[in-house]
């Protein structure tokens, strides 16, 4: 039975920046089932907190309505500088999971030297100076606030059948100065990516679940846990190195036991 219930659905959702948090497993689980990420033990708490093998790499998922909900950050090492980036507590799991898998497979040869060109292909609207780019709904905005060092905000009306309907702030994310440009290049990756995510409708986000675009067709919720696994594996089966003795279960709760 999955923690939905063994007969629930869920629902196809898209843009996926309008889709809402999801499963934090998304990100956290191939951590350290494919990559052999180490947590941190903190008995009691609701912080999660990933390190890599080397201690130069950390995931903090910290539930904190103030503060960033996640931190991905790369400490200084053979002059290479640190840096740093924050997700809110409703960014997609798949767009934080987007800069994850980014670090742990480095960049690819067709990486673009400037992220915005992603945008730009993708027919957001943007400025002259490539500065401020705008999605085609107008919900998510990037804006490049110096070299190096980008925002991204997300908001939407809460009744958008009301003209005067207050537009309500639904995520934002930060990446600091040096932030890698094949990191951001891969969340702004994620960000215009046309493929539905899945989610529980009944707990969207209310502004989210009014503007985004829902799938009459749903999907049985094993699906989601079907998809997570072969995630875990596709991601274990490309690395090259020699995996070290088995990791702690994930944070959240142990994987749903796969089907056979």
């Amino acid at each position: 039975m999955t923690e939905h219930g063994e007969h629930s659905v869920l629902a196809q959702v898209s843009p996926r920046y309008l889709a809402g948090g999801g499963d934090p497993r998304w990100v956290t689980a191939p951590l350290q089932h494919a990559f052999h990420w180490q947590a941190a033990h903190r008995p009691l708490s609701p912080v999660v907190q990933l390190t890599r093998r080397d201690r130069q790499a950390e995931l903090l998922l910290a539930p904190d309505p103030d503060h960033p909900w996640w931190t991905l950050q790369h400490l200084p090492h053979d002059g290479a500088p640190a840096w740093r980036v924050t997700f809110g507590a409703r960014t997609p799991a798949e767009i934080v999971a987007a800069a994850t898998d980014a670090l742990t497979a480095g960049p690819a040869t067709d990486t673009p030297t400037d992220p915005g060109k992603v945008l730009a292909q993708a027919d957001w609207e943007r400025s002259l100076s490539m500065t401020r780019f705008v999605s085609p709904d107008r919900y998510a905005t990037v804006i490049r606030l110096r070299p190096g060092t980008w925002s991204i905000e997300v908001a939407a009306p809460d009744m958008p059948w009301n003209g005067q309907s207050m537009v309500v702030p639904v995520w934002e994310a930060l990446f600091t100065e040096d932030t890698p440009a094949h990191i951001v290049a891969a969340v702004f990756s994620g960000l215009v990516s046309p493929e539905p995510v899945l989610r529980d409708e009944k707990t969207m986000f209310r502004p989210l679940r009014y503007n985004a675009a829902i799938a009459r067709e749903r999907v049985p919720a094993r699906a989601a846990e079907d998809a997570l696994w072969d995630r875990i594996d596709r991601l274990a089966a490309g690395r090259r190195d020699t995996p070290p003795p088995a990791s702690p279960p994930p944070p959240g709760g142990p994987l749903p036991r796969r089907p056979r």
